[in-house]
C-alpha cells in the first residue's frame, strides 16, 4: 500500500471516528425527554374495538409520558389538561390486563411506578419503569366497544 493511499485510509478512519459522538447524539429523544401524557382517549384498533389511552390534551398523539412524581401535573406552571385522566387509564389498564390492585388516584406514584417497570421487564423492555411509547405499544390495553359500550373480557396486545 502506498504511503499516499494509507494517509487517505487513515485520515478516513479517523473523520468516521469524530462523526460517531454526533450520529449517537442525533438518536430519538428518550421516553423521559417526551411531553407528559395529560388526557386520554379512544382509540381505534380495528374490528369495531378502540383501546383508552394516555395521549396528549387537545391532540390525537399518544406520543408522551407519565413517570414517577406526575402527581398529576408534572409542571405547575403548565396546569393544563387532565394528566390524572391519562395516568387513571394506565393505572386501570394495569389492575384488569396484568393483575394490579393499584389505587385509581391519578397519581403515579411509587406503586404505579413499580407495576410499569414490572411490566416492562415481563416484555423484555427495559424497565425504568416510565410509561412512554415503548410501553405503550408493548403492554396489553382493555378493550371498549363503541356501539354496545361494553368492554371486553381480553385485553388487545397489539398496539
Amino acid at each position: 500500500m502506498s504511503v499516499r493511499l494509507r494517509n487517505s485510509v487513515v485520515a478516513l478512519a479517523v473523520a468516521a471516528l469524530a462523526v460517531t459522538p454526533l450520529v449517537a447524539s442525533a438518536a430519538p429523544a428518550s421516553a423521559a425527554a417526551l411531553n407528559q401524557c395529560d388526557d386520554a382517549s379512544f382509540k381505534s384498533v380495528g374490528g369495531g374495538w378502540e383501546v383508552f389511552v394516555p395521549g396528549e390534551w387537545e391532540s390525537t398523539s399518544t406520543t408522551c409520558n407519565l413517570k414517577l412524581g406526575d402527581n398529576p401535573h408534572r409542571d405547575p406552571k403548565n396546569p393544563f389538561g387532565a394528566p390524572a385522566k391519562a395516568i387513571q387509564a394506565l393505572q386501570s389498564n394495569l389492575n384488569y390486563c396484568y393483575g394490579y390492585k393499584l389505587a385509581k388516584d391519578g397519581k403515579y406514584g411509587a406503586n404505579t411506578a413499580a407495576a410499569v417497570k414490572a411490566v416492562q421487564k415481563k416484555l423484555k423492555l427495559p424497565a425504568d419503569g416510565i410509561y412512554g411509547p415503548n410501553t405503550r405499544s408493548a403492554i396489553k390495553w382493555r378493550m371498549h366497544n363503541p356501539t354496545t359500550n361494553a368492554w371486553s373480557k381480553a385485553c388487545y396486545d397489539k398496539l
